[in-house]
């Protein structure tokens, strides 16, 4: 059972008045004095009842000034202060180490040292970057990438020569380079000379002695260069002169030479333009800057054809057609002639 408070509310003591009075004290500390949640004291031994209902609604009086606080609330405040000022930059500083942890999580790890191979051919490197070593073909857009290196219906011949007889004015097959439709080299190699050799002429054909020592012999050559021409059609800038150092014949009607294709020479004023000249103003490409190469000049002649190709093609259909009329028309004539 809950303990009653000893004898009646009147016999109980009364709180004095005057000095000792609830509202003196409120008035000499400076703060106003709660009307709610009151407690009743009772003698030694007795319980203190506070009701629960009113506490929660009871408000905490706090000093007016600063002078009537006592020694809890000016211990309170310093411990508020403290807090607000040593608390939050310690937060901040738990944030700045654990986003100094994190990020060191994501830091790349440290790269070994790299090892170059300056002036080593990318031909020896390891294979898995060869595939990144650009021919000079493609470097100038002669050759097209990604493209099979098997002779195709129509390929393009250049020759390099040197020079025997007397001071080297005679010329003989000293290299032959074939090259498919999309520029791809699909035949290269030294020959060796049939005569002595008196001028290699080196500054334009590129050939040095050690080149045609290791040569195939012509008839080899000849022979396989004949086998790859058979029934194709051959591009190559005044390649009669090819075909004459190789001492082999060709069918008119499958020669594309782009030194006598008449849109070509129109270009030039009716002249007959040089390889150099000619893909620097068709392709916008330089070629034979010093030393010659016969598969660069095949390239840059195959590139000039396949460019007009269309149009070519349509000329020497063209061609055909008036040639063919013309024969035909000629007997009819020379009938009329003998008539008359």
């Amino acid at each position: 059972m809950a303990t009653t408070p000893t004898g009646t509310p009147r016999q109980q003591k009364r709180k004095p008045k005057g000095k000792n009075s609830t509202i003196e004290l409120a008035e000499r500390h400076g703060y106003s004095p709660s009307k709610k949640g009151k407690t009743r004291e009772k003698d030694s031994g007795s319980v203190t009842i506070a009701a629960s209902s009113a506490v929660s609604r009871t408000k905490t009086a706090f000093p007016r000034q600063l002078q009537f606080a006592s020694s809890n609330w000016k211990a309170l405040q310093e411990t508020l202060q403290i807090g607000q000022k040593s608390g939050a930059p310690q937060k901040v500083e738990n944030r700045k180490k654990n986003t100094s942890k994190s990020s060191s999580t994501t830091v790349a790890p440290v790269k070994k040292e790299e090892v170059w191979f300056d002036g080593v051919d990318p031909l020896l490197l390891e294979p898995e970057n060869v595939h990144n070593v650009q021919t000079a073909g493609q470097a100038i857009g002669l050759e097209k990438k990604g493209t099979y290196n098997k002779p195709t219906r129509v390929v393009a011949m250049d020759c390099e020569m040197v020079g025997v007889g007397h001071e080297g004015k005679d010329s003989v097959l000293a290299r032959v380079s074939l090259v498919n439709v999309m520029g791809h080299c699909i035949y290269d190699k030294f020959v060796k000379p049939t005569e002595e050799v008196v001028d290699y002429r080196t500054a334009v054909s590129g050939v040095r002695p050690g080149d045609i020592e290791k040569g195939e012999e012509f008839a080899t050559v000849q022979k396989e260069v004949s086998e790859i021409l058979n029934g194709r059609i051959l591009v190559g800038h005044a390649v009669h002169h090819d075909l004459k150092v190789l001492f082999l014949s060709h069918p008119r009607r499958r020669i594309r030479d782009t030194s006598a294709y008449r849109p070509f020479r129109a270009m030039f004023g009716g002249r007959t333009p040089s390889l150099k000249a000619l893909s620097e103003r068709i392709l916008g490409v330089k070629v034979q800057q010093g030393e010659h190469s016969s598969v660069q000049d095949a390239q840059a002649a195959m590139r000039c054809y396949t460019m007009y190709r269309k149009q070519w093609e349509e000329d020497v259909r063209n061609g055909r057609r008036r040639f063919v009329q013309q024969r035909q028309q000629q007997p009819h004539q020379e009938q009329q002639d003998s008539a008359a």
